[in-house]
């Protein structure tokens, strides 16, 4: 439901949709208010009318004139226009005067004067004593009336005074009420549309012109974007609450110190702003590539002031691990894989080349001419050997440069006579291909090279039936712990010391990319096998993990 909202929503711009809720929220209000005055001014107009029909029939039956005529019991003109002219002060359609028969001594129609009442039963209770109001049918139509009886300076009923409106003049008057009303009404619905205009701009403006779609989808990407991102990123504002804060450096900061309070709208730990804002603060200038120390921990870190309108409101930082910076440099890139296979073949070319320069500073050409198809044979010998195997130019090159490498290591690297590798076109697999190789001959390359037998086996071959890609590779070292097996593809952990453990967890993340097999071994004798299968056409699968 709320899916279809926002959908619906996003149809309309905010400007549209601002000015559209203020304007159905008048329009309620006004409907509303409307009603509700539209009841109380009729309400309060039958009141006004009989409070003021009251007044003037009571303040007429006390008329000396009046009572005169009503003891005389004789028509008179002057009570006639008396009447007509109170009736006409007082915005009441008629005054009637009637005797104690109830006979017309007055009325504004002048045919009916010296005429009974038009209602005896109604203006006989009056004689009574008693006033009273009625809403009967007269001479003049439909209207509302009041009687009060007249007396004599002995307390004697004389007569009857009858003072009323008539619905027609009570219906004008309110309709010109409400018509009044309806154009305060109207003048509120103006102001409430040109209010929705001025907010509507003024939030707009405020927002930077984005949409409200805009702003969730920023908001959403903003989120992941700072999750995705392996920099560490806090920002505080300039009463050091962080504002904004990712999962980066969330598990960083954890990982140097637990304690570390790192809760979003709340003040950050006095210790992490001393280390990380505290100059930024002071100075509220751009600090870059500086480096922290947290405890053991050095971070290589950039921090910015945050100004608004020129006004300083807090600093961001990002941050990183050196030691991670320093191997994603060389170890995660796989460019130390190259460098190092390079360097060895250069080094021995340069050896090589040494010798053959020396012998012919000699003018011993005949040796030179030896030595030449020596290193040929040899070279061929070689090379021939793994690119009869190893049918990837540049996988193959690669493992020659191993080769050296491990030579210069008194190491003896030997591919398996049963490798096999086609010429794949394996685009940017090669280069995955080379760092799990790479990674795996340097682990085994350390763990032989302190042992009397320096051995390092490499088995490189292809199924073609289920396009895997098999790699294992053997060394005579002195195996793995038992304790460390389950550790050993974590992220920074090593037995070689600090700033290492980055290898073996590349290829765990390469391998499971993959949807591959990754099997370790601890073999009979010593040393110990690494095995893995690594599908070149499966991918984002979860690789299985082997040990025994």
């Amino acid at each position: 439901m709320q899916q279809k909202t926002n959908q619906f929503m996003s149809h309309f711009s905010l400007r549209a949709i601002i000015i559209s809720i203020v304007l159905l929220t008048t329009i309620i209000s006004l409907i509303l208010s409307s009603f509700y005055l539209q009841k109380y001014v009729v309400q309060n107009e039958y009141k006004h009318a009989k409070d003021k029909m009251s007044t003037i029939a009571k303040i007429f039956a006390t008329d000396e004139q009046v009572k005169n005529a009503l003891i005389q019991d004789k028509v008179s003109k002057d009570i006639q226009e008396l009447s007509l002219e109170v009736a006409k002060i007082s915005n009441m359609d008629f005054i009637v005067v009637l005797d104690k028969d109830l006979i017309r001594l007055s009325h504004p129609n002048p045919d009916v004067i010296g005429q009974p009442f038009s209602d005896l039963d109604d203006a006989r209770q009056a004689l009574n004593g008693e006033s009273h109001f009625s809403q009967k049918k007269g001479v003049l139509g439909d209207g509302i009336r009041f009687f009060v009886p007249v007396k004599d300076d002995n307390n004697q009923i004389i007569g009857v005074i009858c003072a009323g409106i008539t619905l027609n003049t009570l219906q004008g008057e309110i309709h010109n009420l409400q018509a009044k009303i309806a154009l305060l009404l109207l003048i509120g619905l103006f102001v409430g549309i040109i209010g929705a205009l001025i907010s509507s701009s003024t939030i707009k403006r405020i927002l930077l012109g984005l949409e409200p779609q805009d702003i969730s989808r920023l908001v959403q990407e903003n989120k992941w974007i700072n999750d995705e991102i392996n920099e560490g990123i806090i920002a505080v504002n300039d009463k050091k609450e962080i504002t904004l804060i990712n999962q980066a450096a969330h598990s960083l900061l954890s990982s140097i110190d637990s304690s570390f309070e790192l809760t979003m709208h709340q003040k950050i730990d006095e210790r992490l702003f001393v280390a990380c804002f505290h100059h930024c603060f002071e100075t509220q200038s751009k600090q870059t590539d500086q480096e922290l120390l947290l405890h053991t921990t050095t971070l290589i870190a950039t921090t910015s002031p945050i100004t608004v309108n020129n006004i300083f409101n807090g600093a961001v930082i990002t941050f990183r691990d050196q030691s991670e910076m320093s191997q994603l440099i060389h170890t995660l890139s796989g460019s130390q894989q190259y460098i190092e296979a390079l360097r060895a073949q250069t080094h021995e070319f340069m050896n090589k080349t040494h010798v053959i320069m020396g012998l012919i500073e000699q003018k011993k050409y005949d040796l030179v001419q030896d030595y030449i198809q020596q290193i040929s044979q040899d070279y061929q010998k070689e090379v021939g050997y793994v690119t009869e195997l190893i049918h990837s130019p540049i996988i193959a090159g690669f493992i020659l440069g191993k080769i050296n490498e491990a030579q210069e290591q008194n190491v003896v690297l030997t591919l398996n006579p049963k490798s096999f590798l086609p010429d794949l076109e394996l685009d940017a697999t090669v280069h995955q291909v080379i760092q799990i190789v790479g990674n795996l001959l340097d682990n085994a390359i350390d763990a032989t090279k302190e042992e009397t037998i320096k051995n390092v086996n490499l088995l490189i071959t292809y199924e073609m039936e289920g396009s895997i890609l098999i790699i294992e590779v053997i060394d005579s070292g002195c195996g793995i712990q038992t304790a460390d097996v389950d550790q050993l593809f974590q992220k920074g952990f090593s037995t070689k010391g600090m700033g290492r453990g980055y290898g073996l967890h590349a290829i765990y993340r390469i391998v499971n990319e993959h949807g591959g097999l990754i099997d370790i071994t601890n073999n009979e004798d010593t040393g110990a096998t690494f095995y893995i299968e690594l599908p070149l056409t499966q991918k984002g699968g979860q690789n299985e993990r082997s040990n025994n």
